[in-house]
């Protein structure tokens, strides 16, 4: 590769001096000699130039633009926008931590800029987010920069050949591409290792690779205090589910990446226990208030599980009664209370999961398995006047009348006995006052 300082690039963009290397090429600092204004220059070999196709299409103020454009030889160059700043890479490497309050701010600015890439018609995937590759402005803007790696994805998962189609060798479709054979050749990926998600090093590159370099990165910003998902189990949770091993387990919406943090941010502007919590805890203050807190804590992590199951269950009341997607979103609903279950045995968390397992049956369209779980909740829990009034509506809308009324009779009776709580629900009075419009007829 030449070195290009002190070149002239069309007569306008006079190199300076190169100030870093990535994605597939060098980066120089260029001085604009018509606007005197400096500009980044991006070589790239011209067999890779498809940066240049992707760039000319996005217009966004975290995306550095595209000004010019030149083809030499083996190269082609990008006069580009230049960003003066910070990466967050060389910020963590200089001693900087974050707050929860800062990595928020920045995994919702971060998110932005993936879902406007991933609107696109088609969808561009980036491919190599890490904070190397995010660059604070002198002013504080945020940028995402080099788009060496990104990629135009269709909507199918296909393979990235190491080389050029109908000549590369099989191995480096699965991205081989060192000497040696097969089983003894290094792997090479599409991104950066410990940011890539695991179907990069097989060589496929898919919308959902950036929600786990996005959950990779915020984890990166946290630094390593590991005790921290203690006091934050929510947010936790949300860079959990951003790196599964497995895409389908992922996010399938960047929206609902910034709709959660924006949730996170307004509930942790509002919670001050943890700081006590902290301030107890290193005075050696009462172990009754480390019970206390720990309990807590279950509680709001059982809030947070159950969170993601209810919206799996309400992303499914969205297609059509008959559809594949609803049935894939109650099936992933189901499997997942299943799992709950098995977690939290307090009785009113098993309350709330008996319920939601009965909604979910009823809604794939499974009647005698939403009547189990009714029926499961009232032999293990007959005190709870609520599961009567769902289970009574339930045989209602099924057509089961005589079934409705006999369970009545039955909740009528251990109501005049006094053997239920005080449980309210909108089932429960409007299955009451159903049944006392039939008893004065």
């Amino acid at each position: 590769m030449i070195c290009l300082i002190g070149n002239v690039l069309k007569e306008r963009y006079c190199i300076v001096e190169q100030i870093g290397h990535g994605g597939g090429g060098s980066l120089y600092l260029a001085k604009d000699m018509e606007l005197g204004i400096c500009r980044a220059v991006k070589e790239i070999p011209i067999a890779k130039k498809k940066e240049a196709r992707l760039m000319q299409h996005l217009e966004y103020p975290a995306i550095p633009k595209i000004i010019d454009y030149v083809e030499t030889g083996e190269y082609c160059y990008l006069i580009m926008e230049y960003i003066k700043g910070q990466s967050l890479g060389e910020l963590l490497r200089s001693g900087k931590r974050f707050s929860l309050r800062e990595i928020l701010a920045l995994g919702k600015e971060i998110a932005r800029v993936l879902e406007y890439l991933h609107s696109r018609k088609p969808s561009v995937c980036y491919g190599d987010l890490k904070p190397d590759n995010l660059m604070f402005s002198e002013t504080g803007h945020l940028y995402l920069i080099d788009l060496g790696s990104a990629m135009f994805d269709h909507g199918k998962r296909k393979q990235i050949c190491e080389g050029t189609k109908g000549y590369a060798a099989p191995e480096q479709y699965q991205g081989y591409l060192r000497p040696g054979s097969y089983k003894t050749a290094r792997k090479t990926i599409k991104g950066t290792k410990g940011y890539a998600a695991p179907e990069q090093y097989e060589g496929i590159l898919t919308a959902p690779s950036d929600f786990y370099a996005l959950g990779k990165t915020l984890q990166k910003l946290c630094g390593k205090k590991k005790w921290q998902w203690i006091l934050y189990p929510d947010f936790f949770w949300l860079l959990f589910r951003c790196t599964r091993k497995q895409e389908k387990y992922r996010y399938s919406d960047m929206s609902v990446v910034q709709k959660k943090i924006q949730k996170l941010e307004n509930r942790y502007r509002m919670i001050t226990w943890r700081k006590r919590f902290l301030e107890a805890a290193a005075a050696g203050i009462l172990i009754g208030t480390l019970i206390l807190i720990a309990g807590l804590l279950k509680t709001e992590e059982f809030s947070v599980a159950i969170s993601e199951v209810t919206d799996l269950y309400y992303e499914a009341r969205q297609y059509p009664e008959d559809s594949k997607d609803r049935e894939k979103c109650c099936m992933a609903a189901e499997k997942r209370l299943q799992r709950l279950s098995r977690n939290y045995g307090e009785k009113e968390q098993q309350r709330r999961i008996e319920l939601l397992l009965a909604w979910n049956a009823e809604l794939l369209c499974e009647p005698e398995k939403a009547a189990l779980y009714y029926e499961n909740l009232l032999l293990y829990d007959p005190e709870y006047p609520v599961a009567y009034g769902e289970y009574g509506m339930f045989l209602i809308r099924t057509g089961q009348k005589e079934a409705s009324r006999k369970l009545w009779e039955d909740y009528k009776e251990k109501e005049k006995a006094e053997l239920l709580d005080d449980s309210e629900s909108r089932n429960l009075q409007l299955w009451e006052e159903i049944n006392e419009k039939k008893k004065r007829k």
